[in-house]
């Protein structure tokens, strides 16, 4: 494969993977805060996120490829603690998600079989078509899984872009500048900012994908994470310059009603009087959800694999994709309540793996005699303490908020 383009591709990995379809729930959950101050945390976040992914670049080119993911990491590092620390926080983490978009992922069989094939199946087996399907992809290769993202992020890319080009013209700047809002609901908004740049998981992934290129993975990460900052930003400008705060269809109304995706897009198809937006939404969303599918699963294909020291082999590959798609399946058929509660928590798992862990990594790191890494990120001790005492403001955020 063109070098070039296997770049281009792994990039877009990581972009699908940051960009879920969580991302139409930004806008409820900052509404109250008001544009300017989101749009401060959202940058805060964007660059505390990327100065972690940086440092789990660090650490994982200190290791083998296919030998490099958070576990194997962990316990190079910072011992049997820091190995349980890694392995539970990024299973439940990684098996929530992937809980979570197969089930809203078997919605897109659901509307294919009914607009082909004029029959729908039930919701278990839409679930576990969608899984054979797109896990099947994983289970074949990174490759594969690029090829496939590749083409389903251009999908998405471009029904995003026509979503931004109906509604920008319909934004009050006047609306986005004098927002009457509370800086207190920042903290309510934080964590979920928090988990829209969750990418880190994917990293050794990549890193093996490209064979360690340092320089490659080093962009690949800052510009991964600077094109969701860019997007979340057009996003909030467009969701919060259109719909008010206050009055007849306002986010105030919206909250009233449940504070629901549904609801909200319904609001921005009234007020922009265009049917096309709801219909971009919804096929953005749908679409989000499979390239975040791809990514995570990847992600957690790769730790299990590594966890359980199973062979690159067909065989071990199968091992390995029954570790990671069979549980996921059977919680979001018979237990989805469980993992949704989890993903409640999401925030609190992400801060401990993405933030906390990569500074501790690090820091070991950096003193050990038997390790040494091929790039080493721009972070220093002082800034290192700051990334920790961030990742747990945050951690303490979402325990406030969860009471």
């Amino acid at each position: 494969m063109n070098r070039s383009i296997q770049i281009i591709g792994s990039a877009l990995i990581l972009i699908g993977t940051a960009i879920g379809a969580g991302m139409l729930a930004l806008p409820l959950i900052s509404a109250q805060a008001g544009f300017i101050p989101a749009l401060i945390l959202l940058i805060g976040i964007w660059l505390l996120m990327t100065l972690t992914a940086l440092l789990v670049l660090e650490v994982n080119l200190a290791f083998p490829i296919n030998k490099n993911n958070f576990n194997t990491m962990a316990m190079a590092t910072l011992g049997p603690i820091g190995q349980f620390a890694a392995w539970l926080t990024c299973l439940l983490l990684l098996y929530a998600l992937t809980s979570a978009y197969i089930a809203g992922n078997a919605s897109l069989l659901a509307q294919a079989s009914q607009t082909f094939f004029n029959h729908s199946l039930s919701s278990d087996s839409d679930a576990i078509l969608f899984t054979l399907v797109f896990g099947g992809i994983v289970f074949i290769s990174t490759r594969s899984v690029d090829i496939v993202n590749r083409s389903l992020i251009s999908i998405k890319g471009v029904t995003l872009v026509l979503i931004l080009i109906v509604l920008l013209p319909h934004v009050n700047t006047a609306q986005l500048i004098h927002q009457e809002g509370s800086a207190k609901y920042l903290w309510a908004a934080a964590p979920i900012f928090l988990t829209s740049f969750g990418f880190h998981t994917v990293i050794p992934s990549l890193s093996s994908y490209l064979n360690k290129d340092a320089k490659a993975l080093k962009n690949i990460i800052v510009i991964g994470a600077a094109v969701p900052l860019l997007i979340y930003t057009l996003w909030l400008i467009c969701a919060l310059g259109i719909i008010p705060l206050m009055g007849s269809n306002s986010f105030t109304e919206i909250a009233a009603q449940g504070n629901s995706v549904g609801n909200f897009v319904g609001t921005l198809d009234k007020i922009v009087n265009n049917h096309w937006v709801s219909i971009g939404v919804d096929g953005f969303s749908n679409i989000a959800m499979t390239t975040s599918f791809l990514g995570v699963t990847l992600g957690l294909f790769d730790f299990l694999a590594d966890g359980f020291k199973r062979k690159n082999s067909r065989a071990g590959r199968l091992q390995t994709a029954l570790l990671t798609f069979i549980p996921p399946l059977v919680f979001a058929i018979y237990y989805p309540k469980g993992f949704i509660m989890a993903l409640g928590y999401g925030a609190i798992f992400v801060a401990i793996l993405e933030i906390i862990l990569p500074v501790l990594m690090v820091y070991k790191l950096r003193q050990s005699q038997s390790l040494s890494s091929s790039y080493r990120a721009p972070i220093g001790n002082g800034l290192l303490i700051v990334i920790l005492l961030c990742g747990l403001i945050l951690i303490t955020t979402q325990l406030f908020n969860s009471l």
